[in-house]
């Protein structure tokens, strides 16, 4: 029951949101204003991407909603559960659902990582 509710959200925020551009569907799990006061970092939801897509691809993703959202700060998971997942480790000690599902992060000096 539980993966039919998730199913569900996900389509309905699929559908809801605008594709602008050719850019994929995406929700907002986060966006909280950065404690330095330089902006906001935001964090997204994009089921319809994957880690097999190239860097570059995923990167110019990442950049044009945070210019979209006037964010300074994203990250940016392909499903919840690496989402929740996230946390202070080094990626190698990280969960699974985490490292399949995490598609990167654009960081406040600009810089792409994975």
């Amino acid at each position: 029951m539980k993966h039919i509710i998730f199913a569900i959200a996900i389509l309905v925020s699929i559908l809801s949101c605008n594709s602008k551009g050719g850019q994929p569907a995406y929700s907002i799990l986060s966006a909280v204003k950065v404690y330095t006061g330089k902006g906001i970092a935001g964090e997204v939801l994009i089921p319809s991407l994957s880690r097999s897509l190239q860097k570059e691809e995923r990167e110019q993703v990442l950049r044009e909603i945070m210019k979209a959202k006037g964010w300074h700060i994203i990250s940016a998971y392909t499903s919840v559960d690496a989402y929740k997942e996230k946390n202070c480790a080094p990626y190698e000690k990280r969960s699974k659902a985490y490292k399949e599902g995490y598609i990167g992060k654009v960081d406040e000096l600009g810089q792409f990582s994975e």
